[in-house]
């Protein structure tokens, strides 16, 4: 046997083919779990923007059971029924006597959901919509009460 035919019958190691087979299987298994996880923050900041939302909402609820009426809330006074409120992105409140709507932006901008905001109507009807449609954590369409989130 040549010294040639004894290194290619020596069965210590891995061959190039099975190195490339690997390689190529964990770039393949990279490639799926990067893309699982791509958008994930953006979604962990439009979560923090609803909860906020939620959360002045509330906290408008609490303000009429104290004034009977929405009109007179503002983001200084909400947050003093809750001091959480304080950290709220651009939270901003549009309120008159029996309606409101509360919006905080999320931190991820255009590339998450945006603007998050509660509208309460005359009706006691809630609707949740969002500045931007099919991004982030908010639908791209509505469902059949208006809500995007």
């Amino acid at each position: 046997m040549t010294p040639i035919q004894r290194r290619f019958s020596d069965s210590s190691g891995f061959t190039l083919v099975e190195l490339l087979v690997v390689i190529l299987i964990i770039g393949i298994l990279s490639a799926t779990g990067l893309a699982a996880f791509l958008h994930q923050r953006s979604k962990a900041e439009d979560s923090a923007a609803k909860a906020a939302a939620s959360t002045a909402a509330k906290a408008m609820m609490t303000w009429h059971m104290d004034h009977d009426s929405f009109m007179g809330a503002t983001p200084v006074e909400l947050s003093k029924l809750e001091p959480s409120l304080g950290s709220a992105r651009g939270l901003a409140v549009v309120a008159a006597a029996f309606t409101f709507t509360v919006s905080v932006d999320s931190a991820a901008g255009t590339s998450g959901g945006g603007t998050f905001s509660i509208e309460h109507r005359a009706t006691g009807e809630v609707v949740r919509d969002c500045s931007n449609p099919g991004e982030g954590g908010c639908a791209a369409t509505a469902d059949a009460r208006g809500n995007r989130w």
